[in-house]
């Protein structure tokens, strides 16, 4: 199995399993939780499994319906992505370095040429 699918079966299983303890937490009840989010006891059931199947508009239900789906959307902002904008940084850096080291050199032969 590729690691980028281990990956991200692990990540949805800690998902299901925060779900579960934000439930209990609250002293709910499937049958309670599953009725404010508007999904099915079993589908609830198969979330904090971390059953990879369901739809993320289901997940996204029991989310809200836990008050926790806020600021949900920052994960993927992509103001946040530090690694993306590391990546992008250094490519400004070295287009930069790039056309720096070209300048330079043709400043170099004006000034050989001016030296006749």
């Amino acid at each position: 199995m590729n690691d980028s699918f281990i990956t991200t079966d692990l990540e949805i299983k800690r998902i299901g399993q925060n779900i579960l303890i934000a439930r209990k937490r609250r002293k709910m009840t499937t049958s309670e939780l599953a009725a404010k989010a508007n999904v099915s006891r079993q589908v609830l059931m198969r979330i904090e499994r971390g059953d990879s199947s369901v739809g993320i508009s289901k997940v996204f239900n029991v989310l809200n319906a836990l008050g926790l789906l806020n600021g949900i959307s920052t994960f993927v902002d992509p103001e946040m992505d530090r690694s993306q904008a590391i990546q992008e940084i250094k490519e400004l850096r070295e287009a930069s370095s790039t056309k720096s080291k070209k300048t330079a050199k043709l400043n170099a032969f004006s000034k050989n040429e001016l030296n006749f």
